[in-house]
């Protein structure tokens, strides 16, 4: 049976729009930040968020390297290492313990000094963070920009938080400080109360600065799927 012109026209255009929106189906929009990142001895790299509604996804903007994949919705961790095809699983846990260490923890908002730019309409503010009267951490942090991507970044620390406080109990009491103690255990989001961290460094030089972001940013949604076949294992299994 022939097919008429105008069906025959119409068929083709159905055709092409499904090649065409056969890719797109593959994308969505996520947002993105983009860190420097410094560390003493080591030149400066590119640290990548991604975040999405139900994702976190961290790694050094390449697709085909080691990532992390954080899922909000289990609020599990998941590190991607291709070199051994493994996949080291955190999963979530209460810090229930008592710090070791006496933490009295202060904040201190310092001036930006003058002609400080906005971002995004909104002014960034400093503060200094101290434990046990002691300078730990400084950030220059934005609030109200990118709300979600912070509500992420707050739910990873919380989750690494409670995996930090499972093995505190195996670290010899004399390698405890205060401002670890303070910022990786007893109050891992203390950084993100204040809003997007644009820039944060602590004394010893570690630290790292916003240089781009983007709230719809397209990705692949491959970015978010834990490869196949790789083996998976979690810190109760390493030796």
């Amino acid at each position: 049976m022939s097919v008429k012109p105008m069906t025959r026209r119409r068929w083709l255009a159905g055709l092409l729009f499904s090649l065409v929106a056969l890719p797109a189906l593959a994308e969505q929009t996520a947002t993105m930040l983009l860190y420097q990142v410094k560390e003493p001895g080591l030149a400066p790299y590119s640290s990548r968020i991604l975040v999405t509604p139900r994702y976190m996804r961290m790694d050094d903007g390449s697709a085909q390297g080691d990532y992390l994949l954080f899922n909000r919705d289990s609020r599990t961790i998941y590190s991607v290492t291709h070199s051994d095809g493994t996949v080291l699983e955190i999963h979530p846990r209460p810090v229930t313990i008592k710090s070791p260490l006496p933490l009295h923890m202060g904040e201190a908002e310092v001036p930006n000094g003058k002609g400080a730019p906005e971002i995004d309409g909104k002014m960034p503010h400093r503060y200094r963070l101290s434990v046990n009267g002691a300078l730990c951490y400084q950030v220059v942090a934005v609030a109200g920009l990118l709300e979600d991507a912070v509500k992420a970044l707050r739910a990873y620390r919380l989750v690494l938080a409670g995996e930090n406080a499972r093995v505190l109990p195996r670290i010899p009491a004399d390698m405890n400080e205060p401002c670890d103690l303070a910022l990786n255990t007893f109050a891992p989001d203390w950084q993100l109360k204040f809003g997007l961290p644009i820039q944060e460094w602590d004394p010893h030089g570690r630290g790292q600065q916003l240089v781009d972001f983007n709230a719809a940013y397209p990705v692949q949604r491959s970015l978010f799927v834990l490869p196949p076949n790789f083996r998976h294992y979690t810190p109760q299994a390493m030796p």
